[in-house]
């Protein structure tokens, strides 16, 4: 069996990886790859599991063909931390890719890349860059860095160092792919690349009448309730005012709305910016503190999801909540500008995509949104195939699988 470190600074008790990592790795570890996860995990989740949960934790992903490993992640000072990070994390990864015969290295990321970009230069391994994105800019577009600082040019110099030493690379779209096609990093040098988006599993993420209006009375909102739905974070990538303002002028158009927000975020400012342009509170249906295996049920009973993204910088995005409405069976409503959301969403009419942010556009897009929904059952159906044929778990498996064949080439 191949062995394959997987690193990640993103931790694994945070919702991301359990969706967007350890299915993949389980997958692939029933083709007969043999899995080290390395993360670096938060104070406060290795807290809240203890140390039974992490055992616990631990024994299922064995039993899955992944071993865990990790650090506590630290977070200040900021510049500090993640250097002690990079050092503490360079030494575990040398111990478990000698102790252990790694032949291949998985990095998520610019961070943990730079950690394994060190260790490259004496080991001889083989490196999938998974690059999710284009994170300086991605990060400057948010507000966190200023673009051409000095933070700023540190992570592109790691990209542009990782670009030029990885032997294979996967992005999350076709459009990243294109942008990188065209860098002069690969004008001279072949590297195998390709598309893998943030899958989703489509037997896991479905939709079932019965159950979804069983759990509809579960949360006491009503059957004849028009739900709109956002999960995940709350911050300066998410429009969020914008997806207020939209649910204003839904609420005009149909009185018995309710917008369900589901997040681990801080929901004070949505319910003042919400109050403070009319709408009464319990249009606002908050939920907090749901896991990842929980996330489906409440998923299931939205009519329509939405997501509103600052699209500077995005082309690389691949938004994970994009499959899992679709494999839901609920259309979606989306900015464009953000990676190929808005080409799956037209070209397959499972959504509406909201041009400006004006009332003239919401209107409009509801009035889509409202035709498409007459639709019923076929309109679910479509939204499922879509995902199947888009953001299947399956096919990202296999991909993954192909990129992995071509690094282990040389080892078998």
């Amino acid at each position: 069996m191949v062995k394959v470190l997987y690193v990640s600074y993103n931790g694994l008790l945070e919702p991301i990886l359990p969706s967007q990592t350890i299915p993949y790795l389980s997958g692939l570890a029933r083709k007969g790859y043999e899995f080290l996860l390395f993360t670096f995990e938060k104070k406060e989740g290795l807290r809240k599991t203890g140390r039974a949960g992490l055992k616990r934790l631990s024994g299922e992903l064995k039993s899955l063909g992944i071993e865990w490993h990790h650090l506590t992640y630290h977070k200040s000072p900021r510049l500090l931390a993640t250097l002690y990070d990079l050092c503490a994390g360079a030494f575990c990864c040398l111990h478990l890719i000698v102790s252990h015969k790694v032949k291949i290295v998985h990095v998520r990321g610019i961070t943990p890349g730079s950690i394994v970009l060190i260790l490259a230069k004496f080991l001889d391994i083989k490196i999938l860059f998974d690059m999710r994105g284009l994170l300086a800019e991605e990060i400057a577009a948010g507000g966190g860095w200023k673009e051409g600082g000095a933070a700023f040019r540190l992570v592109k110099k790691a990209e542009k160092g990782l670009l030029k030493r990885a032997d294979a690379v996967s992005v999350l779209t076709h459009k990243h792919l294109e942008f990188n096609r065209r860098l002069d990093i690969f004008k001279d040098r072949e590297v195998p690349m390709d598309v893998i988006p943030c899958c989703v599993d489509l037997e896991k993420f479905n939709y079932d009448a019965a159950m979804a209006s069983a759990f509809r009375k579960k949360l006491a909102i009503s059957e004849g309730a028009f739900i709109l739905m956002y999960q995940g974070k709350i911050g300066s990538f998410y429009f969020m005012d914008e997806m207020v303002d939209f649910f204003k002028s839904m609420l005009a158009a149909k009185k018995e709305s309710v917008f369900s927000i589901i997040t681990n975020d801080p929901i004070e400012p949505v319910m003042m910016r919400s109050s403070g342009i009319g709408i009464a509170k319990e249009n606002i249906i908050p939920v907090h503190g749901i896991g990842f295996e929980s996330m489906p049920n409440y998923i299931e009973i939205a009519d329509t999801g939405i997501f509103f993204i600052n699209p500077r910088n995005k082309l690389g995005s691949s938004p994970i909540k994009m499959g899992e409405f679709l494999a839901s069976g609920v259309p979606v409503i989306i900015n464009p500008g953000v990676g190929d959301t808005e080409e799956i969403v037209r070209e397959n009419k499972v959504g509406v995509v909201v041009r400006d942010f004006t009332i003239a556009s919401y209107k409009a897009a509801l009035d889509e949104l409202f035709k498409l929904k007459t639709e019923g059952d076929a309109l679910r159906k479509r939204c499922r195939e879509t995902a199947r044929r888009y953001l299947s778990l399956g096919d990202g498996i296999n991909r993954y699988a192909d990129l992995y064949q071509k690094l282990s080439g040389d080892f078998q």
